[in-house]
């Protein structure tokens, strides 16, 4: 059944993807982050006191779940020895034993996946016409999936327990996508006559979509076990467990560049779209033309949409057993068309029925992000983020809430600085960052690299490398008239 494959889906994402990470708001306060930070702040390219500025890789990964977790150890501990699964029937679970993959078995989970490959990028600041603009070309590849709330029906297989004879599984969404950006940056001063800096920025991107999947299940579904008595080949009788799922109302829609006939990835464009990020600064130099006193900037990002080609199901129904169901264990998976087709024909009688569609949308993960840094002392800065989620579309993906204050030092050779960040706005994590030359090491989420942690569900690590001038900086483009001298 669709439930069946989705509960799949999240526990081979958690368990393959535990590290927790999220959009490196350190290193985006610093002044010369260029180009790298324009995705977070499409005016930052405009401050930055270099005249170019080369971003030629990083990396940066995000999960943070409610889902399971590796009990007592942290990242680095991982490395002298495997890591084993739950198995409560042996009394091996998270509460009793080192390095084991066990469960939050939480009424409601759900979890946060993003992943960010930013790939050549470059901006260039110049004057025109006696106007400053700064003007970029970035490219990415990301990757998000989200689940918000769904209530855990898996906790009852996580802890060997028998599930109720009833349960009723609240409606719940669920989206993944997977897309490539080529996008424009552009930023420029508006109220050229204000004695403050105002900064408008945005970026236009061009969508390529590579792959997406949603599911939304649309009402209340019925959970029902029923204990059947079957006999075995011996002659003895035994218990079997069978579950089944009624009053169901789910539309789920796919699509993919995985060649199912040759088994291979193909990377390919299978859903094209535009986006933009927008955002408004302002700037009080308090009389210095290098650095700032106060920056606050609003900025809407990842406003959005892409239309893919690819299918869409329909499966409502009364009735359906989808353990212990012959029709649906004893095949060769071949694609999710086949399976949807199987599952189609098992409801309907009809393997083409539950088809409404070959296109549908996914929106980007639009969020708010509200951004002030106050300068407190040469070339130190202290640092306030906000994210908001702000899902505007149809199949929109959702971003996860962030609010982080960061402290860096910020100077034309080297950075560093260390933060304190809530996910979700409740739970709490320390970062740090390194910028020194062109290589750029953080990570927001520091201490389950070196420290055991009872319940290892989290951590972040970022990378970049990037290209700018380390002398004869350009600060004269900062000027101001009339001059604050």
């Amino acid at each position: 059944m669709v439930f069946r494959v989705f509960y799949i889906l999240i526990v081979f994402l958690v368990q393959f993807n535990f590290l927790r990470s999220q959009d490196p708001y350190i290193f985006s306060n610093d002044r010369f982050s260029g180009i790298s930070a324009v995705g977070i702040s499409p005016t930052q390219s405009y401050i930055n006191p270099n005249q170019f500025d080369v971003h030629l890789f990083s990396e940066n990964i995000f999960i943070q779940n409610q889902y399971g977790y590796i009990s007592k150890s942290s990242l680095f501990g991982l490395t002298s020895g495997g890591i084993k699964e739950a198995d409560p029937s042996n009394n091996i679970t998270g509460e009793n034993t080192k390095q084991v993959w066990d469960y939050f078995n939480n009424q409601v989970t759900g979890y946060h996946f993003n992943n960010e490959l930013m790939g050549p990028s470059f901006s260039l600041n110049l004057t025109v016409a006696e106007k400053d603009f700064s003007i970029g070309l970035f490219s990415k590849l990301r990757t998000q999936t989200s689940i918000i709330e769904v209530d855990n029906y898996m906790q009852y297989t996580n802890q060997d327990i028998e599930e109720p004879v009833l349960y009723d599984l609240s409606p719940f969404e669920a989206n993944f996508m997977n897309w490539t950006e080529l996008g424009l940056n552009l930023a420029t001063e508006i109220l050229p006559n204000s004695e403050y800096l105002w900064i408008v920025g945005a970026n236009f991107k061009y969508l390529m979509g590579n792959d997406a999947f949603y599911l939304k299940n649309r009402d209340n579904a019925l959970m029902r076990r029923e204990n059947e008595e079957i006999t075995l080949e011996d002659g003895s009788l035994a218990s079997q467990k069978n579950l089944f799922v009624s009053d169901f109302d789910v539309e789920v829609g796919y699509a993919t560049s995985y060649n199912f006939e040759t088994d291979a990835y193909e990377y390919q464009s299978i859903g094209k779209g535009f986006g933009m990020d927008v955002g408004l600064a302002f700037v009080n130099y308090g009389g210095s033309d290098d650095d700032y006193d106060l920056k606050v900037s609003a900025n809407l990002l990842d406003v959005g949409v892409i239309r893919f080609d690819g299918f869409v199901h329909e499966f409502v129904g009364e009735n359906f057993q989808y353990t212990n169901n012959s029709n649906l264990e004893e095949i060769d998976f071949e694609s999710p068309e086949q399976y949807a087709q199987i599952i189609s024909n098992e409801i309907y009688g009809n393997s083409e029925e539950s088809l409404r569609s070959n296109e549908f949308k996914i929106g980007l993960p639009t969020s708010l992000h509200i951004n002030a840094s106050k300068n407190i002392g040469e070339n130190q800065f202290i640092n306030l983020d906000i994210i908001q989620r702000f899902p505007i579309f149809e199949n929109s993906l959702k971003r996860s809430n962030i609010i982080n204050a960061s402290y860096i030092v910020s100077k034309n050779k080297v950075a560093y600085g260390a933060s304190i960040s809530a996910y979700e706005y409740e739970n709490f994590q320390v970062g740090a960052f390194i910028r020194y030359g062109p290589l750029i090491i953080g990570s927001e989420n520091a201490l389950p690299f070196i420290v055991p942690h009872g319940k290892l569900h989290g951590a972040d690590f970022y990378i970049g490398f990037k290209i700018y001038p380390l002398q004869n900086r350009d600060i004269e483009r900062r000027s101001r008239k009339p001059c604050k001298c």
